[in-house]
């Protein structure tokens, strides 16, 4: 016997069509309605922009400090010479590709500020002082590559060292142009995203305003024309006047609202159907910011029309 119930309670899905796969779908489907609604946040855009771009930087510089690390060793070789640990010269080579890489960065994270504001550096030094440090960290690590090549020493050279000294200084540089223009493309996308949802705010916002709070006038009666004058004879029948034509009062309809208003009393509305319930005017309320008179047409307009005059 229980074997039976068990094969009828196996059966059962299948005859109403309820299986685990739709089930599945279904909870994928109510998933999807939910993310809809979260997608279009402005708050969680500018996380995730926040986010990625925080990832991207934070690579960048680690590739920034190994590179510098390469070009300080090939800096303090040529300004260390043949001295030793012993002399002074020695420690200080070390600090000056430091001071220079330091001075390039700090340059260019000011311009990407002045960037994101759509404002350039226009003066002359601003970008001669760049090529300047650039110029002078390229030839203290090419230098003493092609120094054995000038004295005709063909066995000291190596032309693989010498690319490798003349390539990454340029790269190394090129990292940190880079980032500045990072910051300030993140920045103003950023913007972007606010400023696109205060735009949609402030629509939303004058259409209520503008939205009919009073019915239109009922459309004037046209006066009956005047009887013509009597003529001599006998007296012609009396003639009824006409009698004045029913006017219809008018039907308030919603008033047509923005896009993006739209889409969230769909989502809405979807989700109210979904959950087995009547989609009302304090649903309506809950999502868009609209008075008690208007979110009752519009939830007669759902009812009725499905939201298509909306269109």
């Amino acid at each position: 016997m229980g074997l039976l119930r068990r094969k009828h309670d196996d059966n059962a899905p299948a005859k109403t069509g309820k299986t685990r796969r739709v089930r599945k779908l279904g909870d994928r489907i109510s998933e999807a309605r939910q993310l809809r609604g979260l997608v279009r946040d402005p708050d969680l855009q500018a996380v995730e922009m926040e986010r990625r771009g925080q990832r991207t930087l934070k690579g960048l510089w680690f590739f920034l400090a190994l590179g510098l690390v390469f070009t300080t060793a090939g800096v303090q070789r040529f300004l260390a010479g043949g001295t030793t640990m012993v002399d002074p010269l020695w420690w200080a080579a070390w600090t000056v590709e430091p001071m220079f890489a330091g001075l390039l960065i700090v340059i260019l994270n000011f311009e990407a500020v002045i960037l994101s504001y759509n404002v350039k550096p226009d003066h002359e030094w601003w970008v001669r002082l760049k090529k300047v440090l650039l110029t002078s960290t390229l030839a203290m690590n090419v230098i003493p590559q092609v120094v054995p090549l000038v004295r005709g020493n063909w066995a000291e050279f190596n032309p693989g060292s010498a690319a490798v000294h003349a390539i990454i200084p340029v790269i190394v540089y090129g990292i940190a142009e880079v980032i500045p223009v990072i910051q300030a493309k993140q920045r103003k996308v950023l913007l972007l995203i606010y400023e696109a949802t205060e735009q949609a705010e402030d629509t939303e916002d004058a259409d209520e305003q503008e939205a009919p709070d009073t019915e239109p006038a009922p459309a004037p009666v046209p006066a009956p024309e005047p009887s013509p004058a009597p003529v001599s004879g006998p007296a012609p029948a009396p003639v009824s006047e006409p009698a004045p034509v029913p006017v219809m009062p008018a039907i308030r309809r919603a008033p047509r609202l923005p896009a993006p208003i739209l889409h969230t009393l769909k989502d809405a509305r979807s989700r109210a159907l979904a959950e087995g319930r009547e989609f009302t005017a304090a649903d309506i309320q809950r999502v868009a910011k609209l008075s008690a008179d208007i979110a009752e047409q519009v939830a007669a307009e759902f009812a009725t029309h499905n939201g298509h005059a909306f269109n």
